[in-house]
């Protein structure tokens, strides 16, 4: 199992195919299994990395710490792999969110080619519906019932199941020290940081991507080539692409490849990772066609 070592544990990664090196982090909470299918596409082409952030349901460690946003912290972990598989300057994709891809670019922008984004999340719809999932049932048990309880919630695959979203998966399967890691943990150590993570999201509804605390001044000065895919749900709404669209000086606008109706038919009732592998079956081809058009 390929492990990358971190300050406080490891982060899990997996290659497929060679090539041009395509690395793709998921969105949510979720790991990197998500990107099976687009993975597996692109990897016809390409050299691809997924990888399972920190305090995600991957393999990866679990570290409740740090004095930045968690995308923030995903988006140096990010930078860090990168640089250990001496692979930059690569091409980045992320879908479902789209947090830590663009503060990668933002912040180490000579390890990036281009930049491929789908689904953004912003406006008022996710900002006031996602911390009341990802954040505050994990809080709440804490206080209540100690660490205990953040273990007895499925944390962190449970941060995506508190969003009406079916997982059945035990967080703690791919990871089982992940289970230890927590129970040892102080309970206000715990909440002090989840509190602290989830400010970033209470206050980033003005900004181009909820969670993501990059103003438009310093999307605008992300000089690198872009694409981004709309969504068309209350969490992933159009307007947010049409915004990053606008403010990336580099950028291209796809329109969604997911109609509102399908998502309406899938969301809530089929479970992850199905659901991100019919997102990754169509934005495959259109990430496909803008990196050979750029290495072109």
């Amino acid at each position: 199992m390929p492990t990358l070592d971190i300050p406080g544990g490891t982060i899990h990664y997996e290659q497929r195919g060679s090539g041009i090196p395509v690395v793709l982090t998921p969105g949510g909470m979720w790991g990197g299994y998500v990107h099976r299918v687009v993975a597996t596409e692109l990897a016809k082409d390409f050299r691809v990395i997924t990888w399972d952030r920190r305090n995600t349901d991957g393999k990866s460690t679990i570290v409740i710490e740090g004095d930045q946003s968690e995308a923030d912290i995903w988006s140096d972990d990010l930078a860090t792999l990168i640089r250990f598989l001496g692979i930059a300057p690569c091409y980045v994709g992320e879908y479902a969110g789209c947090r830590t891809s663009p503060l990668l670019c933002l912040k180490y922008p000579a390890l990036v080619k281009g930049l491929m984004l789908a689904w953004p999340s912003g406006g008022d719809g996710p900002v006031n519906h996602l911390p009341r999932t990802m954040f505050r049932p994990f809080i709440r048990a804490a206080i209540r019932r100690g660490m205990q309880g953040v273990v007895d919630l499925n944390f962190p695959a449970g941060r995506d199941a508190a969003a009406d979203q079916p997982v059945g998966i035990d967080a703690y399967e791919q990871n089982p020290g992940n289970r230890d890691r927590l129970l040892a943990m102080a309970p206000l150590h715990f909440i002090r940081q989840m509190a602290y993570w989830e400010a970033f999201f209470n206050t980033s509804a003005d900004l181009a991507v909820a969670g993501c605390r990059a103003t438009d001044q310093e999307w605008a000065s992300i000089k690198l080539p872009a694409t981004v895919t709309a969504g068309a749900d209350p969490i992933h709404p159009s307007d947010a692409a049409r915004k990053i669209h606008s403010l990336l000086p580099n950028c291209e606008f796809h329109a969604p490849v997911i109609s509102a109706e399908e998502w309406n038919g899938i969301f809530g009732t089929v479970p992850y990772p199905k659901v991100a592998d019919l997102q990754g079956a169509r934005i495959a081809p259109v990430w496909r066609d803008f990196i050979m058009r750029h290495e072109a």
